[in-house]
């Protein structure tokens, strides 16, 4: 694939910073040069100016397919919004907002409007590109808008939402040969793997797992992952936090047959697996752990209310109920019929696509899992 020279100079600038680091310290994890390769201030994928969402991007978010994923979930959030006071929502790494500006007309509608919308974002760039969208909002809602680079440092009632956040969270390799061996990042006319064994604190992480794998078995897990929920949660009074990503319950991640791990990069709309190669480009992700997620959420003292796929939860909420009159406006009948498709169907995001609630002193059951609620596979 042809790579457009400035996108290139911006890789070998990035490729140089990684470079030197893994001379001054021989290797680095893999979890440290996948942290590098998306936040590395100003030339790591997230930090960077370079487009990465929609059709001119690498990839497409539920979000950016149209209305129907904002309102499902604003559907959501009316429910909480309306069952405890001073309620905010808070949005991590927000895309380029669209999420954050359909919710909002949609809350209006519903007489559910939070008190603040908050949107966490570490990127500079795609904070910017999220403010000009939001100057077309109406004044109203568009004041309820406020970024911050940190958790909120108060406490607070209301949601945590994130949408395909955790997967871009840094993992660390792993490989059973006898022991757990770690994924190193060497420099040798490039950046080479290598294999060293697994340090105390992050193979008691693995071995709490209670994985059965068979020698030459290659995954990843997130190293740390309660401190990260913890970190962004600890705030929050009463509430829920949702996660929506792509992802298994442990017993399929780490199935006999996935054997070499979920790691998957996106440049351009295509998929590889040269995750050491386009540093700062291209997207690095890992499928998403859901039981992992659930075992940081009660570590951190949450009840985890449900778990399901995309397609449940989007039907639970009355998806099929938001695709408009066919006489009225095919046109815009005809969009809202091929988002759903591609939010619920099989084949698309339908299952690939999970959800999973968290909650802190927030007692009503959620209506997106009403039509299936599937925690017994956690």
């Amino acid at each position: 694939m042809k790579i457009d020279s400035s996108l290139k100079q911006h890789s070998l600038s990035l490729t140089d910073i990684i470079r030197q680091r893994i001379t001054e310290e021989n290797s680095i994890s893999f979890a440290d040069f996948m942290q590098m390769a998306l936040y590395h201030p100003g030339y790591g994928y997230y930090s960077s100016g370079t487009h990465k969402f929609g059709k001119d991007g690498d990839f497409i978010t539920s979000p950016e397919l149209g209305e129907l994923f904002a309102k499902c979930m604003a559907k959501q959030f009316s429910q909480v919004v309306n069952h405890i006071d001073d309620a905010v929502i808070v949005e991590l790494g927000a895309g380029t907002g669209k999420f954050c500006f359909d919710c909002l007309v949609e809350l209006e509608r519903l007489n559910s409007l939070p008190n603040h919308y908050y949107i966490l974002e570490v990127s500079a760039d795609l904070q910017q590109r999220q403010q000009e969208l939001m100057k077309n909002l109406p004044e109203n809602l568009h004041q309820l808008v406020t970024w911050i680079q940190q958790p909120l440092a108060h406490e607070f009632n209301g949601v945590i939402f994130a949408n395909e956040v955790i997967d871009a969270l840094a993992v660390e390799v792993f490989k059973m040969e006898g022991n757990y061996q770690q994924m190193c990042v060497m420099w040798e006319d490039g950046f080479q793997p290598s294999w060293k064994e697994m340090p105390n604190e992050l193979a008691e992480q693995l071995k709490s797992k209670d994985l059965v794998i068979a020698d030459g078995y290659v995954s990843e897990f997130v190293p740390n992952l309660t401190a990260w929920l913890a970190a962004i949660s600890e705030k929050l009074n009463h509430g829920i936090t949702m996660f929506v990503d792509y992802g298994y319950e442990r017993n399929a991640y780490y199935h006999p047959q996935r054997n070499q791990g979920t790691l998957v990069c996106h440049f351009q709309h295509q998929a590889n697996f040269d995750y050491l190669e386009n540093v700062g480009i291209q997207d690095i992700t890992a499928f998403v752990d859901f039981t992992a997620v659930a075992e940081a959420g009660d570590e951190c003292g949450f009840e985890i209310d449900g778990y399901c796929t995309q397609a449940h939860f989007l039907l639970s909420m009355g998806i099929e109920q938001m695709l408009g009159d066919s006489e009225d406006n095919y046109t815009n009948y005809y969009k809202n019929i091929t988002e759903m498709k591609k939010l619920t169907m099989p084949n698309e995001m339908g299952e690939k696509f999970k959800v999973i609630a968290l909650s802190k002193n927030f007692e009503e059951e959620l209506l997106g899992f009403s039509f299936s609620n599937q925690l017994h596979l956690l």
